[in-house]
């Protein structure tokens, strides 16, 4: 077998390393007969893996942790795409992870998975072929039957459970006594906006952000980064879209994702809008929960920074329910 050059895994403290040449001699345990003839790694500080090609010329990815903490991730990562069944795959135009097989080494899980194919693009280097293609790839997300998921244990979260999460997160960051009060009493607001949590959960990938995908000839061939695969709110999935970095190509995945998805409540926008606010106020609790005043600092200058932003917009008012407002992206 061939060991090509790629990424050094470099010097891990406490356990030892894998190499490829390991990981594609692993991979035997995981998946019976399975042969490599190449491998190149794809290691980082927390994982062994290995980019493999099969005698078929099949690419696979072999990984298996190397902390506690990353193989609890590795796991979720796991379970995630055991729930991405062929029936589900079925109805989507572009790849997502799917395990081979798994097995315990060291007490440690090594999978094989398939090695999904594209390359990622930036702010800069969406097209609106490329943001077409991302609003109906959601689109499709969004429409895949949420009864699929009763046999794999997904999280569901109604319409009410993403009001108390987020009215909690308000809740605690008002006892900081650092939020701007335009802020304070806008985001107060949507939470009693009755209106604005109308909305029936669907499928969500529950992670996205635009390295969630991968392109060729700027069309998404895959997605990734599935860990919180579940049934909750839309918005939480478009959350990504309303923030600054991401303007010059938002509306365009919005009407996108309209047309490929006309069921979409017409809140859902405002919505993502408060996720990605109320982001900003979990960093600020991150940092006083745990005593960190550079991280708690950055929130509060992130907040100030938000408050400014959204009160000179007049579409964006902060004392008004957000689902009287004009949508922020029209």
């Amino acid at each position: 077998m061939a060991i090509l050059p790629g990424k050094a895994c470099g010097a891990y403290s406490g356990e030892m390393a894998h190499t490829p040449l390991m990981l594609s001699a692993l991979a035997t345990s995981a998946v019976p007969g399975f042969q490599a003839v190449s491998a190149q790694t794809l290691s980082t500080a927390e994982r062994d893996a290995a980019l493999a090609h099969d005698v078929n010329n099949d690419a696979w990815l072999i990984e298996i942790s190397r902390s506690d903490a990353d193989e609890a991730s590795h796991r979720k990562e796991i379970s995630a795409a055991q729930a991405l069944t062929e029936g589900l795959r079925s109805r989507l135009t572009f790849q997502v992870p799917a395990i081979k097989g798994t097995a315990n080494v060291g007490g440690r899980t090594l999978s094989v998975g398939t090695y999904l194919p594209g390359s990622h693009l930036t702010p800069k280097t969406m097209t609106p072929v490329s943001a077409s293609s991302v609003g109906k790839a959601l689109a499709a997300i969004h429409s895949l039957p949420a009864s699929s998921l009763q046999d794999f244990d997904r999280p569901l979260h109604s319409a009410l459970d993403s009001l108390r999460e987020c009215a909690g997160v308000v809740d605690a960051s008002a006892a900081t006594g650092l939020i701007p009060q335009s802020l304070l009493r806008r985001w107060e607001t949507a939470c009693e906006d009755q209106g604005l949590w109308q909305f029936d959960a669907t499928v969500i990938h529950g992670q996205v952000q635009l390295s969630r995908f991968l392109f060729e000839d700027h069309s998404v061939v895959a997605v990734d980064g599935w860990t919180e695969f579940r049934q909750g709110d839309p918005g939480k999935d478009l959350a990504w879209l309303t923030t600054p970095t991401n303007n010059a190509f938002a509306t365009a995945v919005h009407t996108s994702y309209v047309s490929a998805h006309p069921s979409a409540d017409k809140w859902v926008m405002q919505r993502a809008r408060f996720y990605a606010e109320l982001d900003i106020a979990k960093w600020l609790l991150h940092g006083v929960q745990m005593g960190h005043d550079t991280v708690t600092h950055d929130a509060t200058e992130m907040l100030s920074d938000l408050s400014d932003r959204v009160s000179s917009d007049l579409d964006q008012a902060l004392t008004q329910p957000i689902s009287h407002a004009q949508h922020p992206l029209s």
